[in-house]
């Protein structure tokens, strides 16, 4: 095989090694679902939050779940009543009662089965009332239809790009460096004789 073929061989081990490390890196649990949903327009007040995930949610200890979740209205008022509660991937919050016509939003956050906290945002309206406007200025974040917090897609892709670019270059460099030496170690020796 030619310089060339092994440079090109080893350049291209090494960005599939680079690809293959960095994709599962970035798989977390996510919200499948929650009741109620993200944007549901309820006739009469819920009495508790449901949310499950894709994933088992790590419970820190007996007093500490791990999960946070706030019922907030436009005042900044929080709904939620006693202890947070996590059985598996379902995340339950019973909820005071007398609840108005208004705009709500559960936010959340748990830790995902991989040690990271996760978060979001969940809007639901009671009543006939108008939803709750979140400020938008100065964010960062987007709210998918499941109520889960994204990261905004232009501040994370140029980064996320470059990351992988730079563990790719690093990794050809490490394997050009390899060849280099496999080279240098492999070549013929040369003796007084031979001269």
């Amino acid at each position: 095989m030619s310089p060339v073929r092994r440079i090109a061989a080893g350049l291209a081990l090494a960005t599939i090694a680079t690809l293959a490390i960095a994709t599962p890196a970035s798989a977390h649990d996510q919200l499948v679902s929650s009741s109620p949903a993200a944007d549901e327009q309820l006739v009469a007040a819920p009495e508790e939050i449901t949310m499950s995930f894709s994933g088992e949610l790590l419970v820190l200890d007996e007093s500490l779940t791990g999960a946070v979740v706030m019922v907030v209205d436009a005042s900044g008022k929080d709904w939620v009543s006693g202890d947070v509660t996590v059985a598996g991937r379902t995340v339950t919050a019973r909820l005071e009662a007398g609840m108005p016509v208004a705009g709500y939003q559960v936010r959340w956050q748990v830790v995902s089965e991989d040690g990271h906290p996760i978060a979001g945002v969940i809007p639901f309206t009671v009543g006939d009332a108008e939803p709750m406007q979140v400020p938008t200025s100065g964010d960062t974040a987007t709210t998918s239809s499941a109520g889960e917090e994204q990261p905004d897609q232009n501040a994370t892709g140029s980064s996320t790009t470059l990351r992988v670019l730079l563990i790719g270059a690093g990794g050809a460099a490490v394997a050009v460096l390899l060849l280099v030496l496999i080279r240098f170690l492999r070549r013929p020796r040369t003796t007084a004789d031979d001269l």
